[in-house]
């Protein structure tokens, strides 16, 4: 009779391990699932926000394509963020965790490969391709017409351009055309303005921010690391003044 008894235990806490462990292996395999179609709500929401592949062929590079553009009501802060919509109103995808996304957002590191793009000249004068700029240097500028620093910066970024025109400069902006043309008219810019559709371009580039700067070697290589805000923005161009004006004292005192 003990002996059926423990027999009789034996089985049963055989069968509770064996349920157990079947219900443990069905919540790990629900688990596996659910953290899936999170990864891949996460990524329909990256391109969602960020406008990754999202516009129509024959809307590419339309003045007439309907636009969003933030507006930052942040108008003293050093940097715009991508994290307003065009009613200044925080984005409905704000709440998400930026350390939870795997989208890249701190910036290209020197000595990577400049990303590709091309993309319509906001004078309407065809496409403009980084490739064209091959065997030059060129600093490349991210603005948006509604971030406040990028406005102060432009009268300097004008500057620049007409004093180095060996570094040729080129913006990248968003938004309306109308809206870019005005800003442009404002503070008199003469180098090329290009258009992205959202962030597309700002994604590639790995950061959602205006204003920021890339330097770009003649290999097509980003040469230094990424400036943010008008003041690292302005070193950026002083520091290649510099090294300009350090250059040609030396061919001269070589070449007298």
């Amino acid at each position: 009779m003990l002996l059926q008894f423990v027999i009789g235990g034996l089985i049963l806490v055989c069968a509770t391990a064996l349920v157990g462990g079947w219900l443990v292996w069905q919540v790990l395999r629900q688990n596996g699932r659910i953290l899936l179609r999170l990864e891949e709500l996460e990524r329909r929401l990256d391109e969602i926000e960020f406008g990754e592949g999202e516009e129509p062929a024959d809307q590419a590079h339309s003045d007439n394509s309907e636009i969003r553009n933030p507006k930052s009501e942040i108008e003293e802060s050093l940097v715009t963020p991508a994290a307003t919509n065009g009613d200044g109103r925080a984005s409905r995808f704000n709440n998400r965790s930026l350390s939870r996304s795997r989208i890249q957002r701190d910036g290209l590191k020197a000595g990577t490969r400049a990303p590709d793009f091309l993309l319509p000249r906001l004078d309407g004068r065809g496409d403009l391709a980084l490739e064209e700029f091959r065997g030059r240097r060129l600093l490349l500028i991210f603005s948006d017409p509604h971030c406040g620093p990028c406005q102060a910066l432009a009268p300097h970024l004008e500057e620049f351009h007409r004093t180095h025109p060996e570094l040729p400069v080129v913006m990248i902006s968003r938004g309306e055309p109308a809206e870019n043309r005005a800003k442009v008219k404002e503070h008199g810019l003469t180098f090329p303005v290009v258009m992205q559709q959202q962030w597309e371009i700002s994604r590639r580039y790995a950061m959602f921010a205006t204003p920021m700067a890339y330097l770009i070697d003649g290999r097509g290589v980003i040469a230094r690391e990424v400036a943010v805000g008008p003041e690292p923005i302005r070193k950026l161009l002083e520091g290649f003044a510099e090294v300009t004006i350090a250059n040609a004292s030396l061919q001269l005192h070589r070449f007298p």
